[in-house]
């Protein structure tokens, strides 16, 4: 084996990975040939895909003028949000835009949010309590709960509110009527807007930060062996390079695996941590301008997906990410916990082009010119009952050998785009 020694080792060329090099002096080992993590592009045939929906919103200053800095060449874009339920298409948020629902449903929502008398937040235990007492029975019945137990494959009751914050806006009484009796076009919450890079999609913020960290990425290296007393990490199970203070931005469970000699009540916290997991099924349509909108989320089991986004439309410019003439779609699917995929896994393209067929958003004539999958293990981290405790636990053990963990993984958090930055950068700054 082969030694070498850098001060500052950072693991994981993600966004955090990669702020936290931007902003210190510490050097990336990313496993894949390529950066970004998961928030990075795929380019073929003309069509550029994320990873699933990618987009920046943020009114956090320092990351704006971080993203001109670094000349991320971003275009702001309205946001054309939309939820397929009840066989009919209403506006996002669903809890303020109840207008073309069937009559008794909006009737439901309407009465349960004026009539609330889930009033109490001394009794909100959970995140299905905290729905009710945010948005009154009917909303939460009609669309809120069925769609978190779609979504995270666990029962609502059995998640915390430490993630809602600002992902979960309340609008006004005069709003929710106002939603209810007509086409209300008004945007809420801090995505209203948004803004992506006008080329090479949402990876092209991890480029422009890893082209300012000059020769301090090194692709292909993964880590396999930690060895915190000697200070060295071994790549590829044949190099090893030896640091003074490291930061990790895998996720826990599997720098655990990393390390020797793992207290059993550290490993009893890391099996206590859950994530869901999301398939992405991406569709290049020989057809342009098949929908006008930026994304819609579906309710229904019955359609295999719980979000379709146009990544087409993400830019005035389409052309950017999509060959002249077409247009782009990317379906994701949630799977884990009490809910299994239920295909086989090359199966369910052809399902997501079923529903799609069956939905309206493209027709049985139209040419699909590109596909591609990605299955993401560890997607959107749930906050049950024993996640506090168990990142607690093992932040403790990690921080005894002297490893920073960073990032949506390393923190274990539910992370935007900018706050993942952000993360990097304190982390750089404990570096």
């Amino acid at each position: 084996m082969s030694k070498l020694k850098n001060n500052n080792l950072i693991l994981g060329g993600g966004l955090a990975g990669l702020s936290a090099c931007y902003h210190g002096d510490g050097v990336v080992y990313e496993q894949d040939e390529n950066i970004g993590g998961h928030a990075r592009s795929h380019s073929s045939k003309g069509f550029i895909f994320d990873e699933g929906i990618h987009v920046l919103h943020t009114s956090n200053k320092y990351v704006l003028e971080l993203m001109e800095k670094i000349n991320a060449n971003l275009e702001v874009t309205e946001r054309s949000a939309w939820i397929h339920s009840n066989g009919a298409l209403t506006r996002y948020p669903f809890q303020a835009n109840t207008y073309g629902l069937p009559i008794n449903i909006v009737k439901d929502c309407l009465l349960g949010f004026i009539e609330n008398d889930f009033d109490d937040r001394s009794k909100v235990n959970n995140y299905q309590d905290w729905v009710y007492y945010m948005f009154g029975r009917g909303i939460a019945e009609h669309f809120m709960l069925p769609y978190s137990h779609k979504f995270w494959g666990l029962s609502p009751d059995k998640l915390t509110t430490d993630w809602v914050n600002v992902r979960h806006p309340k609008p006004s009484l005069e709003e929710v009527i106002s939603g209810a009796l007509h086409d209300q076009d008004k945007g809420f919450g801090i995505n209203a807007t948004f803004q992506y890079p006008k080329e090479g999609g949402f990876g092209f913020i991890a480029e422009a930060l890893a082209k300012n960290c000059l020769d301090r990425i090194n692709l292909g290296m993964k880590a396999t062996f930690i060895d915190p007393k000697n200070k060295e990490v071994t790549f590829n199970e044949d190099l090893i390079i030896s640091y003074e203070k490291l930061l990790s931005t895998i996720p826990l469970p599997e720098v655990l695996k990393l390390l020797p000699e793992v207290p059993d009540e550290v490993v009893d916290a890391s099996n206590n941590l859950k994530t869901n997991s999301v398939f992405v099924v991406n569709l290049g349509i020989n057809r342009e301008k098949i929908t006008d909108k930026s994304w819609i989320y579906f309710l229904e089991k019955e359609f295999i997906f719980f979000r379709i986004s146009f990544p087409f439309n993400f830019l005035k410019n389409s052309h950017a990410v999509v060959p002249p003439g077409h247009s782009s779609i990317s379906a994701e699917i949630a799977y884990g916990n009490d809910n299994a995929l239920p295909y086989e896994r090359e199966k369910i393209p052809q399902r997501v082009i079923k529903d799609l067929i069956k939905v309206g958003i493209i027709e049985k004539t139209d040419q699909i010119v590109y596909q591609d999958t990605y299955d993401i293990n560890y997607g959107y981290v749930i906050f049950d009952q024993r996640r506090k405790k168990s990142i607690k636990v093992i932040h403790k053990f990690l921080k005894s050998l002297n490893i920073i963990p960073c990032g949506r993984y390393g923190l274990w958090a539910y992370l935007w785009s900018d706050e993942a930055i952000l993360s990097g950068k304190k982390a750089a700054e404990n570096l």
